[in-house]
C-alpha cells in the first residue's frame, strides 16, 4: 500500500541546480499519487463482495440458492421463509430458516462451498434458485420451496437480492446485488389467534319474549366468582363497568382470559376477525360479520355478542369452558363448537425498537451511584457511559465501559474466574488455594509471608481432629521431601566379568560361576546424593541357585567370597582433591548351602557404613574347586537404609 496523498507538487524553481534529484522531483510526486490512486481502486474492487470461503454446507445446497446458518448442525442450509405459532405466547415467530444470510455461488465439494454474504457478484447458476425466466428486479425468499427465490412478494417477506441482469452484451451471466434483509419481518406487528371459551358464566336458559324464544344468562351471585371465570356474561354485568356498546347482549370476560387480556386490544382494531365453528354438519368454521349490524362487535373495551336468538349464541346446548376439548374416537366424528378471534397488533413507536437514552443504575435507598457495603467500604458503579470525547453522556453515540473493582482483603475458597466463553460468560473453576502437610517427611514453604491457617470447617473436610493450628501455605510453593523408608534398593552396574559366563536356562538369564575354575563378578552401586537420612548402612543382597546335585540328592554348594571398595563423594576435598581409594575390604558373606539341584537361596552380606553420593565397588567371586558344579547368580542389589 502506498503512502498518504501528497497535496503539493514541488516544481523546479529558478536558480536550483540541474540535478537528477531536483529535476525528477515533480515526477516522483506524480508517481506516488498514481500509486496511491491505484491502491485505492484495487481496494475498492476487492471490497465489492464479502464471501465466506470454503464454508460447510448441506449436501443438497446448489450454487445460486439462498442459505441460512443452521447453528445446531454448524453448516449452511437452504433458506425458507416461514413462521410458526408459539404455543406459550400465542404469537407467530420467525423460524430460523427465514434468516437468509447469503447465496451459495460455488460448490467445491459435497459439503464445501463459497457463500456470498454481501456485495455485487456474477452468479451463473442462479437458475437453480429461480424457476422460469430470470428478469431484473428484487427477489424474495420463497415460502413454499427451500432454496428458491420468487419475484412476487410473499406474505412472509424476506428480501434477498436484486438481479441487475448481464453487465454487458458480451455475457449472459446475471449480475446480482446480494443484500439479504435479516430484520425480523414481524417486527412491525404481531399476529395473534385465541380460542374463546364457548360457555356462559353462570346458567343459560331460554325465555319467551314477544312470542320469540330468547337466551338469557343468570350469572353467579358472587361477583368475584363471575369475574374470575372465563366465558360469556350479560353485557350489563358489573365486570364490564358499563363499557358495552349499544345493542350488545353478551360480553366476553376477557379479564379472566389472561393470555388474551395481556394483548388486547388489536392495533388497529379493524384488523380483528372472528371465526365460528358451530360443530354442525362438518362444515368447519366461517367468518362472522362484525360491526353494529353484524353478529359481534370488537372494540378497545372487549368482545360483544349482538344476538340472543336460540342457536345463535356463542355456546352449545352443553357448554364447555375448554376451548380445545379432546377428540372422541367414534364415527361419525364428534364435532365441538369453537370460536376463535384472530388479529394483529402493531408495535407503535420507535421508542420500543431503539435505545433513546442510557443511564447507570441508581441505588434505590441512597439515590446515588455508590453503594455502602457491610464492611463500611464504598463501591462506585463499575459502568462508565461516555460520548466519543470520553465525557459523561446519556444520549447520542455512546461508549459503554466496564471497570471491575477488586475488594480489599483476601477471599477464602478455591474457586476462581478462569476465562470468557461465548463472548459474555465468565467461566469459574477450582484451583489449589494452598497446601498443607502433616508429615515430617514433607516440608512446604510458600512465597506469601503471612499465610493463613485451616478453618474448623476445612479441618472437618479432611477428617482432622486436632485443635492445633495447621498452616495453609500459599503463593509459589517449594516442597521438600525426605525419604525415610526402611530400605531402598539400588540396582548395580556390571563393570567386569572374569571367567563368569552369561547363560540362559529354562528361559531364565543368569550369570554363572563355573566349577573347577576361579571366576569373579565386579559391580558398581551409586548411592543417591540426597533424601536418604543420616547414619546410612548398606549390605549386598544376592540370589543364587545351584546347578549340581539331583532332584533327590542334595549337594553342598561352596561359599562365595565378597569384597567392597567405597569411593567417597569429593564435596569437601579442597583444591587438592580427594585421594583415590585403591584397596578392597573383605565382606562377610556366607552363601554355602546344602541344596537339591535348581533350588534358589537369598543371602545378605554384613552391613557397612556409606554416605550419600558414595560409589561402592563390589566383587563377588568363586575360588577354584572341583567339588561342585556351576553356581548361578540371579539377582544382586544394594540395600541402603538409615540406622537412626
Amino acid at each position: 500500500m502506498s503512502g498518504n496523498w501528497l497535496h503539493n507538487i514541488k516544481h523546479v524553481n529558478p536558480g536550483e541546480p540541474v540535478q537528477a534529484g531536483i529535476v525528477s522531483r515533480p515526477d516522483r510526486t506524480l508517481e506516488e499519487r498514481t500509486d496511491y490512486l491505484k491502491d485505492r481502486l484495487d481496494a475498492a474492487a476487492i471490497g465489492r463482495v464479502l464471501v465466506d470461503s470454503n464454508a460447510t454446507i448441506a449436501p443438497d445446497v446448489l450454487p445460486g440458492q439462498p442459505v441460512f446458518w443452521n447453528w445446531v448442525e454448524h453448516r449452511y442450509e437452504k433458506a425458507l421463509a416461514a413462521a410458526a405459532p408459539d404455543p406459550e405466547t400465542q404469537t407467530l415467530v420467525v423460524q430460523p430458516s427465514s434468516d437468509c444470510v447469503g447465496i451459495c455461488v460455488t460448490k467445491k465439494s459435497e459439503t464445501l462451498g463459497d457463500i456470498v454474504l454481501r456485495g455485487i457478484v456474477d452468479i451463473a447458476d442462479l437458475q437453480n434458485a429461480i424457476d422460469g425466466p430470470i428478469t431484473p428486479g428484487r427477489y424474495y425468499l420463497s415460502s413454499a420451496v427451500p432454496g428458491k427465490l420468487v419475484k412476487q412478494r410473499p406474505a412472509v417477506t424476506v428480501s434477498v437480492c436484486h438481479v441487475q441482469g448481464p453487465k454487458d452484451s458480451c455475457t449472459t451471466v446475471p449480475r446480482v446485488v446480494v443484500m439479504p434483509n435479516v430484520r425480523d419481518f414481524i417486527d412491525e406487528h404481531i399476529h395473534y389467534r385465541f380460542d374463546l371459551a364457548t360457555a356462559p358464566v353462570g346458567t343459560a336458559a331460554t325465555q319467551t319474549i314477544n312470542d320469540v324464544e330468547r337466551v338469557v344468562i343468570t350469572p353467579p351471585q358472587n361477583a368475584a366468582v363471575a369475574a374470575a371465570t372465563p366465558g360469556w356474561l350479560p353485557a350489563g354485568h358489573s365486570v364490564f363497568n358499563g363499557k358495552a356498546p349499544n345493542g350488545a347482549l353478551f360480553g366476553y370476560n376477557i379479564a379472566a382470559h389472561s393470555a388474551l387480556s395481556n394483548v388486547w386490544p388489536p392495533l388497529p382494531i379493524q384488523s380483528v376477525a372472528m371465526l365460528w365453528d358451530k360443530g354442525d354438519g362438518h362444515v368447519g368454521s366461517t367468518e362472522i360479520p362484525l360491526g353494529r349490524n353484524g353478529l359481534a362487535i370488537c372494540d378497545t373495551n372487549g368482545i360483544w355478542w349482538m344476538s340472543d336468538c336460540v342457536g345463535d349464541v356463542p355456546w352449545p346446548e352443553t357448554p364447555t369452558t375448554d376451548p380445545n376439548p379432546p377428540p372422541v374416537g367414534e364415527c361419525p366424528r364428534t364435532e365441538n363448537m369453537r370460536l376463535a378471534v384472530v388479529y394483529l397488533r402493531m408495535l407503535v413507536g420507535n421508542d420500543r425498537n431503539s435505545v433513546t437514552s442510557l443511564v447507570k443504575d441508581v441505588d434505590a435507598d441512597t439515590g446515588t451511584l455508590t453503594e455502602s457495603t457491610p464492611d463500611a467500604t464504598t463501591v462506585t458503579s463499575p459502568i462508565s457511559i461516555t460520548n466519543c470525547a470520553d465525557n459523561p453522556a446519556t444520549t447520542g453515540d455512546l461508549q459503554l465501559n466496564l471497570d471491575l473493582q477488586i475488594a480489599e482483603g483476601d477471599a477464602r475458597g478455591g474457586q476462581a474466574l478462569k476465562g470468557v466463553v461465548n463472548r459474555h460468560q465468565l467461566t469459574r473453576g477450582w484451583i489449589a488455594e494452598g497446601a498443607f502437610t502433616l508429615s515430617n517427611q514433607i516440608a512446604i514453604t510458600g512465597s506469601r509471608s503471612n499465610p493463613r491457617t485451616l478453618t474448623t470447617e476445612e479441618k472437618q473436610q479432611f477428617n482432622l481432629t486436632t485443635t492445633n493450628p495447621i498452616t495453609l501455605h500459599q503463593g509459589i510453593l517449594r516442597i521438600d521431601y525426605t525419604d525415610q523408608l526402611v530400605e531402598r534398593e539400588i540396582s548395580p552396574q556390571i563393570i567386569r566379568l572374569s571367567d563368569t559366563v552369561e547363560r540362559l536356562y529354562m528361559d531364565i538369564p543368569y550369570l554363572g560361576f563355573p566349577g573347577n575354575q576361579a571366576s569373579l563378578l565386579r559391580l558398581r552401586f551409586n548411592v543417591p546424593g540426597s533424601n536418604l537420612g543420616d547414619n546410612l548402612k548398606m549390605r549386598i543382597r544376592v540370589q543364587l541357585f545351584g546347578r549340581d546335585g539331583t532332584q533327590t540328592q542334595r549337594k553342598v554348594m561352596p561359599s562365595l567370597y565378597m569384597t567392597r571398595r567405597i569411593l567417597a563423594l569429593p564435596v569437601s576435598a579442597g583444591a587438592d582433591g580427594l585421594a583415590l581409594e585403591t584397596a578392597d575390604t573383605n565382606l562377610i558373606f556366607d552363601s554355602s548351602a546344602n541344596l537339591y539341584i535348581d533350588r534358589v537361596i537369598q543371602r545378605d552380606s554384613d552391613e557397612f557404613a556409606v554416605s550419600e553420593g558414595d560409589t561402592v565397588l563390589v566383587t563377588i567371586g568363586r575360588t577354584e574347586d572341583n567339588v561342585y558344579g556351576e553356581i548361578g547368580v540371579l539377582r544382586v542389589t544394594g540395600i541402603v537404609y538409615s540406622a537412626t
